[in-house]
This record gives C-alpha cells, structure tokens and sequence, in this order.
C-alpha cells in the first residue's frame, strides 16, 4: 500500500557521518531507523528504510534471537552522507550501507554479532529533515509513522520538534476493526496490505512521551493514505501493541 507524502529538497549542510540505525527485525523483512539528534546537523533526519541481507548474515541474526531472546539490535555503517537517501529526484542515490550488526545499542555496550554485512536498500519509507528551531506541541495529537505488512506491523514515533521522543513498537491490526470508508484510495482487504511508504496514524491523546502507546494496549488509529484534490484518504482500525523495541528521549531534547 503506497501514499504520498512530499517534501522539499534542501541542501542541510555536511551529513557525513556514521549514521546509527535501530534495526528492526520482522517476520522475513528487515527495517532501518536512523537514530536521530536534533543537537547534530548531520543527524536531524528520521529516516526509515526496508532492508535486504544476504542469507550469512540473516541467519546470524535469527540464531542471535533465538538464543538470547533479544529484540534490540543496531547497526553502525562505515561513515557515509545522510542524503544520500533522500528519494528525492529520482533517488535514493546510495543503494547499499556496509557496517557492524550489534546485538544492543552499538554506542551503550551492545556486542557485535556480524561486520562487514551489507545492507541493500529495497525503499525509503520514511525520509523527513528536522527543524532545530521548531517547538514541541503537547496539545498537538499521538502519531506514528506505520510501516511493513498488515501481519507484520511497526510504529515509529513521528518526530516533529524538540523536545521529542523515538519510539518504534511491533504492532498488528486487529481482525474485524477496519472501518471501510467510500474511498477507493482504502485497499477492499487492509489485513492483506503492504506498507511500502510509511503511513501516518493519528491516536486520541497528546503526543508526549507519558501518554505513549505502551505493550498490551489495544488502541483506534485513523490511517491517513494521502491528501488529493478531492480530500483526505484515510480509514480507521483497532491497533494491538504487542511489544515495544525502542525509546529514547535524551538524544531529542
């Protein structure tokens, strides 16, 4: 399932970096979220990217989990210029990353369990600049940005302005709960949908870090497909959080 979401191209400066990134592990698909901060220029980008291992490399993640039980893993590349992966004009124009899976944060004791993997870029779901001057609105509503598969469902928090939270949960949608609107942008079976674009989920509450969605809840998102001439292409259902992956503030003050 594909949405639109524009963005203007501008030159941010120096973005060369190692660029950390949340990897985030699903059913048979891998996922990327760079881990942002609004105190360095290089990083003010939430940026989310489906992934692609070589079979080596994929199976030392499955082993790892299986027997640690772990759910957090990172991955720090070789240094590289963040727009690189701006999908803007044609892009992205960087089609591979090459670094260090680590089983934890790779800045906060987390072990290496793969180097040198490589990690091909299948889309950019999600690439969106930071503004450092911009203002946190707690009046403002919960949003997530959700991506993947209908069975295989993740939220990562929208991050808008300081301060701010990343957040990215593993989620699913609840049978029997998708409210059909008129719209021939809603797909005739959502359960079934690919996200290939992160799509927007708004959430009745306040968009802070107290009242974010948490393990267990069950919760009505409105999904927001995309805005054309004649309005805005949504349709509401029921998200179960299974578990939470990521949280982190600090960096986002």
């Amino acid at each position: 399932m594909a949405t639109t979401h524009a963005h203007e191209h501008h030159d941010h400066g120096d973005t060369f970096a190692v660029h950390g990134m949340l990897l985030v592990v699903g059913d048979d698909r891998f996922y990327f979220s760079h881990l942002p901060m609004f105190s360095v220029v290089a990083h003010r980008f939430q940026v989310l990217l489906e992934i692609e291992f070589d079979d080596e490399v994929r199976e030392a993640l499955r082993a790892d989990a299986k027997t640690t039980g772990g759910d957090l893993y990172t991955f720090a590349p070789r240094p590289f210029p963040l727009v690189e992966l701006d999908p803007a004009d044609g892009g992205p124009a960087r089609t591979s990353l090459v670094g260090t899976i680590f089983h934890g944060h790779f800045e906060r004791g987390g072990h290496p369990i793969a180097r040198d993997a490589t990690a091909r870029i299948r889309r950019v779901a999600h690439y969106r600049p930071l503004d450092p001057e911009a203002r946190h609105d707690d009046r403002a509503p919960l949003r997530y940005l959700c991506f993947g598969k209908a069975g295989d469902l993740f939220l990562a928090h929208e991050i808008t302005a300081r301060p701010d939270f990343d957040q990215v949960l593993k989620a699913r949608m609840v049978p029997g709960s998708v409210q059909h609107a008129p719209d021939p942008q809603v797909p005739a079976d959502v359960l079934a949908a690919d996200f290939d674009l992160a799509v927007p989920v708004t959430v009745s509450r306040t968009d802070t870090p107290r009242h974010r969605l948490t393990a267990g809840e069950t919760v009505d998102g409105t999904f927001l497909l995309g805005v054309s001439r004649t309005g805005a292409h949504e349709f509401n259902a029921q998200l179960k959080i299974d578990r939470e992956i990521y949280m982190e503030s600090g960096e986002l003050t």
